[in-house]
């Protein structure tokens, strides 16, 4: 059989994709990218209120099965840096390579420690009137649209506002890197019981639907979370590699710089 096959027959058992990637070094057939985004909320609610926004949005958390997906993706790399397992030493022998090729980059969708835009998170975070609320860095084989790998996000901020931020952000190639979010952000107010708030020509207490949104019971005297503001962040945007890209929404923001992995040089801050 000659090697092409082989490749053919390994490709169609298991991705082999760092293996493509050490064979290349043009930044064109990359298809391993670093990854960093960060979300910034915004909490100037003078600027914010110029639009109407629904008091609640129903958002519930990423669901345990898309975690799951996730997991399962990350270690379906796993084989090329660890080099453990059997088949794998089978396969690569088949290559002729006699001992087992090390990987020299971190392992794929997990969070790296240094990031690049640490600066301008900082500076970000000195205002009053926007936080980052998730910062992270990554290895990612970014793919097309109907394999691209969503990342869960569940986060919350307790600072000028109370905001939770649930979801999913991914990257995908067609014909050009693209960058999307299905995302639901909440604001909340802390607030008294609810019994204050009563119903027009009514001395009984309002069953206000906020408390049931909250999803606790409000009694006399207690501090409450309650729905301020909602609003459903789906966006997409055409980016180019190794360019800092912003994308914009009154309630929050992304911050998106996605850059081409041919060495160990690609990964340094």
């Amino acid at each position: 059989m000659s090697l092409i096959s082989r490749l053919s027959t390994a490709l169609s058992r298991r991705a082999v994709l760092p293996f493509l990637l050490l064979l290349s070094s043009s930044a064109d057939a990359t298809t391993w990218y670093r990854v960093e985004v960060m979300l910034v909320a915004y909490q100037n609610e003078e600027m914010i209120d110029h639009e109407l926004w629904a008091d609640a949005m129903t958002a519930e958390p990423p669901q345990l099965a898309l975690y799951q997906a996730y997991k399962q993706q990350q270690s379906s790399y796993d084989w090329w840096f660890s080099g453990d397992s059997n088949y794998e030493e089978k396969m690569w022998a088949e290559f002729g390579f006699s001992d087992l090729p090390v990987a020299s980059f971190p392992p794929p969708l997990t969070n790296l420690e240094t990031l690049q835009l640490t600066e301008k998170a900082k500076r970000i975070n000195y205002r009053d009137d926007m936080q980052v609320i998730w910062h992270q860095a990554w290895i990612e084989p970014i793919q097309e649209a109907d394999k691209a790998i969503k990342h869960p996000i569940d986060v919350s901020l307790s600072d000028q506002l109370d905001i939770q931020l649930r979801g999913t952000i991914q990257l995908y190639v067609s014909r050009y890197l693209h960058f999307s979010s299905d995302l639901v952000i909440q604001h909340y107010q802390p607030e008294n019981a609810l019994n204050s708030l009563t119903l027009p020509a009514s001395g009984q207490p309002k069953n206000d639907y906020r408390a049931q949104l909250s999803g606790t019971e409000m009694s006399d005297g207690e501090l409450q979370r309650v729905p301020l503001r909602s609003g459903q962040v789906r966006q997409s945007r055409r980016m180019r590699s190794n360019e800092l890209h912003y994308i914009d929404h009154p309630m929050l923001g992304a911050i998106v710089k996605v850059i081409p992995i041919n060495s160990k040089d690609d990964l340094r801050p």
